[in-house]
């Protein structure tokens, strides 16, 4: 028979698929933590974890050459995660996503971009902090705030 009593949505949530689909991609994203700290910082910020399935390791990553690069610390790799986090990893498959290598160059524009707008003109500066001087005291600080970005970047 069925169980009709009342249950809490959070419990109605986390077993339904979506519940599961959610679990299993935060047991991915911690994974790819604990992978992006063992590897070397360059070689971590170019690749992810695809996936874990029957003891094998998926990971990604942006370019041919970095998964020779990759290919170089997979024993490394396997035997410090087989020690620390997955005792039934039997190999690691390393896989080349293009895609993978665009998203890093646009975060890279994106940072860029907002390096170049958060500059302040001296001179705008200037004008900022004689604004400021006639400005209620909430208004006032931000004000300052800004016009010191002029001399912190220069």
């Amino acid at each position: 028979m069925r169980d009709h009593r009342p249950q809490a949505a959070q419990e109605l949530l986390e077993n339904s698929l979506t519940g599961q689909v959610r679990q299993r991609a935060m047991a991915l994203s911690q994974l790819n933590e604990q992978v992006q700290a063992l590897l070397p910082a360059q070689s971590a910020k170019q690749c992810r974890v695809a996936n874990y399935r029957d003891g094998i390791l998926i990971l990604e990553c942006g370019s041919s050459a970095w998964a020779t690069r990759l290919n170089y610390d997979r024993h490394t790799l396997m035997s410090a995660l087989r020690r620390d986090t997955l005792p039934s990893l039997m190999t690691i498959e390393i896989k080349v996503n293009p895609a993978l290598a665009v998203d890093l160059v646009r975060q890279e524009e994106t940072k860029e971009a907002e390096k170049k707008w958060r500059k302040v003109s001296p001179m705008a500066a200037e004008y900022l902090k004689a604004i400021a001087e006639s400005a209620p005291d909430k208004v006032k600080k931000r004000l300052e705030a800004i016009a010191a970005i002029s001399n912190r970047e220069e």
